[in-house]
């Protein structure tokens, strides 16, 4: 599968030429995507821990991220064979990323109720657990066969 054209080829299919820029590109974005969703989850750990002062609560948001992704991780594998790569990691990121703006435009309008952000873990989580497999699937299809290890 093409990663920059959306169509669907075999990588025998692909020209060599340009492949490392291509890789480059992607493994920079999903650094910086990565970046950001672990600030994102390490700034909600710490308000959850201040708001409410309670282990017990900030286990249970860990949770909350925690059990989807883990549910979702073998889901997100069998999607990443069955379905268009590149079109699931945008998928996945836009419903991470539309999560994380719901939440700011929330926090931002003085609505800061921690329901919210249980739920914006979980969906976080489902998606996180998506995502893992499909960016590891996704890396044979970019690079040739001849340069993977």
């Amino acid at each position: 599968m093409s990663i920059m054209s959306g169509k669907i080829t075999t990588t025998e299919e692909q020209p060599k030429q340009g492949w490392q820029r291509t890789v480059t590109l992607f493994l920079v974005g999903q650094a910086i995507t990565l970046f950001g969703t672990m600030i994102t989850g390490y700034a909600i750990s710490w308000y959850v821990t201040l708001q409410t002062q309670s282990g017990v609560i900030l286990m249970l948001f860990t949770i909350a991220m925690m059990v989807p992704m883990a549910v979702s991780s073998p889901l997100g594998g069998v999607w990443a064979d069955r379905y268009n790569r590149k079109y699931l990691i945008n998928l996945v990121d836009a419903i991470i990323a539309l999560v994380t703006l719901i939440m700011a435009l929330f926090f931002s309008a003085g609505i800061q109720w921690i329901g919210l952000l249980f739920v914006c873990m979980v969906v976080r989580g489902f998606g996180q657990g998506i995502q893992m497999p499909t960016v590891t699937a996704i890396l044979p299809d970019i690079v040739p066969p001849d340069q993977l290890v």
